[in-house]
């Protein structure tokens, strides 16, 4: 399991909104087509035609081509940033979405994501934060991920949004159960354990 920061500003707009409503991450370069269905070699030649790229600009594009729909895997976290908070999501499968189009100004390359909680900047601890601040559009956390130490912000974002799930018809007991194993599981010493029993408790409370 990876975990991954990704720009949120692309063509010049910040998607954070978007990103977070329609449940999904995104990246450029829509000319290329489907990345699963088209060879990286012909990745080159879109790339080429449509943009001007002198070579180490070509290598990174093509780097992060690779990294979005070949390395990140269905599973892996990633993070988003603005102004005031880190928004943590757990990844699903790469797909290309064209039904707008395919321009320039137009996000097609994208992976769902489950959006598990958010937090603050300023809890990010020094690993984290050197993360969120690498200036490549994609990048991966070099470090066993148990280190991002990610667990500890979001217990409160998820322990707040169970507790609010009683608006979805959800009884009382039910939510009562759930936030008990919630807390337990938060005990466990495997972080990925940890998120994920939190995750599946706000997921089933939301039913």
């Amino acid at each position: 399991m990876n975990l991954y920061h990704i720009q949120s500003t692309v063509h010049g707009i910040n998607r954070v909104k978007s990103f977070l409503e329609e449940n999904y991450i995104g990246i450029a370069w829509s000319v290329t087509g489907d990345l699963e269905n088209t060879p990286p070699e012909l990745w080159k030649e879109q790339l080429v035609l449509h943009y001007s790229l002198d070579e180490a600009e070509m290598a990174n594009t093509l780097a992060t081509l690779h990294m979005f729909a070949n390395l990140m895997q269905d599973g892996d976290y990633v993070l988003i940033s603005d102004d005031e908070w880190t928004y943590v999501g757990d990844i699903g499968d790469y797909y290309y979405d064209d039904s707008a189009g395919s321009e320039e100004d137009l996000i097609c390359h994208r992976r769902g994501v489950t959006w598990l909680g958010r937090i603050p900047l300023t809890e990010l601890n020094d690993k984290v934060q050197a993360l969120q601040k690498d200036a490549s559009i994609l990048a991966k956390f070099e470090y066993p991920i148990s280190q991002a130490q990610l667990d500890r912000g979001l217990a409160v974002s998820i322990t707040a949004e169970a507790t609010n799930s009683l608006s979805t018809g959800v009884d009382e007991a039910t939510v009562q159960t759930a936030l008990q194993v919630l807390r337990e599981a938060l005990h466990s010493e495997e972080e990925e354990l940890r998120i994920r029993a939190a995750t599946a408790i706000l997921q089933y409370a939301k039913q």
